[in-house]
């Protein structure tokens, strides 16, 4: 028995409905019953009872659906978020086919068809053939007007409508067209209609990649005409000059284990064992053309993306250095890749909810390094992933963005404490001041006279310059007999001891 295709089956946990079923599990679209009961149909395997062994299997399981038959929402089932288990129908759904039988064919047959007596003539005559012919067309025709009205309901009785007080039905809304992808990718974060971006970028720490996101321009995306990969250069082309592709490279330093081809210089990757950051799981990368795509090499922002944000506007040495600039590369699971496609983070998040912060922090690294814009539901989804891990740095290889002004905040000017209302107190008799005591002069040394043999001459004040304590020493000046000392010493040391320090001419 095959396997059943997608489509629109009864939902057994609402009566009525149809819900899509695609492949391997029930989405979450759904849709009024369109069949009659009686056609009816449930996907094998999920809650429908097998055939019994008696009765041929249904030609169901290889029908496919027609295009007009899926939905315009539909979305893989491994982006699909699990629904709540179903509960199963009731049993006796199988439908019942023909007895299945042996053709007659071959020799027994023939035998058959030789033992038919032939037709004799005679016993009617021509116009009584005529008129049994035509009762037989009336007879096989009411047949078969009898058999195809023995599935239809017959026409109900005509009820007279009575004045009902019950209050009018109210439509249910329509149905959410929003493609289930978008809504799996921003399950785990915040509602966006509540979020103010300004306020949640200005409140985190500079040159993270949530204040980044405020640096971006934010305005619609371009027309994709005129895009071709082609445009962006030489497709992992060696841009580093080491002798291998971007490709080698990037495979070289994501796997663990790897193997080189022989007589590459350790360039063309043969094997090896991926740790895919999306999906969180192990992947194993073997080189081949059924094989290689396991494992690809995601640009982070997509080309396309890219071109539709300002990269038309470039020339293709930039544009080549973008698409192998290694901060735009990672190694990932091939399926997941694929499942990307050209997704924004408004569109598409790894499954894996730990890596998201560095996932988006990386997208928001590129497109400030390269001046891309954003749109404005592309920042609302950045900043509602960052929210949550303000403190995620930009990756290495990114442009930072200058320190940002810490904020200073307004002194606080203290309220003016009301001063207590004084006491009077009873005013003091004045108290007579005492006289200050009289001042007597120090009287002024009285200069001994001074011999005509003294060694060194002290004078208290110099009559040039009005230095005071300074001494000459005998033998040192010309005028030293001329000089008119106060005080004589017997040597210098002495005159230093009284005070005194040595002039010079």
């Amino acid at each position: 028995m095959g396997r059943t295709a997608p489509g629109w089956y009864p939902d057994p946990s609402a009566a009525g409905t149809e819900r899509w079923f695609d492949g391997d599990r029930w989405s979450q679209h759904t849709r009024p019953t369109a069949l009659p009961a009686s056609t009816q149909r449930l996907p094998l395997g999920v809650g429908a009872a097998l055939p019994r062994a008696d009765q041929p299997a249904t030609p169901f399981a290889e029908v496919r659906p027609s295009i007009e038959e899926q939905p315009a929402t539909y979305a893989p089932a491994s982006s699909v978020r699990a629904l709540p288990p179903v509960p199963p129908p009731p049993a006796g759904t199988v439908r019942s086919g023909p007895p299945a039988g042996p053709h007659p064919s071959g020799p027994t047959a023939q035998r058959t068809r030789a033992r038919r007596p032939a037709p004799q003539r005679g016993l009617l005559s021509k116009p009584a053939l005529w008129v049994g012919a035509a009762v037989l067309v009336v007879a096989v025709t009411g047949s078969a007007a009898a058999l195809a009205g023995q599935g239809e309901d017959p026409a109900p009785p005509a009820v007279v409508a009575k004045p009902s007080t019950a209050p009018t039905p109210v439509d249910e809304a329509p149905e959410d067209s929003t493609p289930d992808y978008i809504e799996v990718a921003n399950s785990a974060v915040l509602e966006l209609a509540a979020l103010d971006i300004a306020t949640v970028t200005a409140a985190a720490p500079s040159q993270s990649a949530l204040a980044t996101v405020a640096l971006l321009e934010v305005g619609e995306p371009n027309p994709v005409a005129g895009y071709s990969s082609d445009a962006f250069g030489t497709r992992f082309a060696d841009t580093d000059g080491n002798g291998c592709d971007t490709r080698n490279d990037a495979l070289a330093r994501s796997l663990s284990g790897v193997s080189f081809k022989p007589g590459t210089r350790d360039c063309v990757v043969m094997t090896g064992l991926l740790s895919d950051p999306y999906s969180g799981k192990d992947v194993a990368f073997e080189r081949g053309p059924l094989s290689s795509g396991a494992v690809q090499v995601d640009h982070v922002v997509p080309l396309t993306d890219a071109w539709r944000h300002g990269a038309q506007s470039w020339d293709v040495p930039r544009r080549e250095a973008f698409a192998n600039d290694p901060l735009n590369l990672l190694v990932v699971d091939g399926t997941l890749n694929q499942q990307k496609g050209d997704g924004s983070a408004s569109a598409w998040l790894p499954p894996a909810e730990s890596f998201r912060c560095a996932y988006v922090a990386r997208q928001v690294a590129v497109k400030y390094t390269y001046g891309l814009r954003v749109s404005a539901a592309e920042q609302a989804a950045m900043v509602a992933v960052l929210s949550t891990c303000p403190d995620e740095p930009l990756p290495t290889g990114s442009t930072l963005p200058p320190p940002r002004d810490p904020v200073v905040p307004a002194p606080v000017k203290p309220r003016p404490t009301p001063s207590p209302t004084p006491t009077p107190t009873p005013e003091a008799p004045p108290v007579a001041a005492e006289p200050a005591p009289p001042v007597t002069p120090t009287p002024a040394p009285t200069p001994k006279p001074v011999p005509e043999d003294c060694k060194v001459k002290g004078l208290y004040v110099r009559p040039t310059d009005g230095a005071t304590n300074v001494y000459y020493v005998r033998g040192e000046e010309w005028n030293f007999k001329e000089v008119a000392a106060d005080v004589c010493f017997d040597n210098r040391k002495e005159a230093e001891a009284a005070g005194f320090k040595r002039a010079w001419w």
